[in-house]
């Protein structure tokens, strides 16, 4: 886990990561935009998830509260995601 975080950090990778993270955050809290808030933390919060259950998994039980957290806030915005969710069929 520590040459992950070395590489992660020399490459500056993270950089655009917190960029993301901050705007998101800061639209969930000034309330709007809140579907893009949404679109942009979700990718996010996988990569959060998937290496708490494969690198460090005593992180595990906050990823999943944000997970959690994460499907109640888009519930109250699930119209604006509607149109993900319908099968379209070739004419």
């Amino acid at each position: 886990m520590v040459d992950w975080m070395t590489v992660m950090t020399k490459t500056n990778y993270m950089m655009p990561v917190f960029a993301f993270e901050l705007l998101g955050g800061l639209l969930l809290l000034v309330n709007r935009y809140v579907p893009l808030a949404l679109t942009i933390l979700g990718p996010i919060l996988v990569n959060i998830l998937v290496f708490h259950v494969l690198l460090q998994p005593a992180g595990l039980p906050p990823a999943i509260v944000f997970v959690i957290l994460w499907f109640l806030v888009s519930y109250s915005v699930r119209s604006a995601f509607v149109g993900i969710f319908q099968n379209r069929v070739a004419a």
